[in-house]
């Protein structure tokens, strides 16, 4: 499993949040690391809006894929996946509290270009997003 340096590693090769948390749980759901890299790739950062944090949302596509329901009328399915992201969001909250937006994390907004400015000079994502990267491949290793 990947440490924090993999990850700042990683961040510095192009290897997002999303990329590298769903490339580290990629074996438990039979996926290859390149596929779960080409399926996470438009999700770090915030989706590159700055919404729901990159490693949050590569967490629920690896309790989707898991857990998800395949089609209609598969309530029950339905209902296990939502308890399950709920078990994640209750997880990671506890360590991270309850915004789990890329703003919220880091208390900057990327679109913002003061805050823009402030995230590049702080290093801010090359110290606390690889720490919220590796609690949420823990959680979701954990879960699936």
């Amino acid at each position: 499993m990947w440490s924090e340096k993999d990850f700042e590693q990683g961040f510095k090769e192009g290897i997002d949040c999303a990329m590298g948390v769903l490339h580290e749980v990629a074996d438990k759901m039979d996926m290859t690391g390149e596929d779960a890299f080409r399926l996470s790739s438009c999700f770090g950062v915030g989706m590159m809006q700055g919404s729901v944090c990159g490693a949050v949302s590569a967490a629920f596509m690896a309790i989707g894929y898991k857990y998800g329901n395949s089609g209609p009328n598969q309530m029950d399915q339905k209902g296990l996946v939502i308890s399950k992201r709920e078990e994640f969001l209750t997880k990671f909250r506890a360590k991270f509290g309850d915004d789990i937006t890329c703003p919220g994390l880091l208390k900057l907004d990327f679109r913002n270009p003061e805050d823009a400015q402030k995230i590049k000079e702080s290093g801010i994502t090359l110290t606390l997003c690889p720490k919220v990267c590796l609690e949420a491949t823990k959680i979701i290793r954990d879960m699936i």
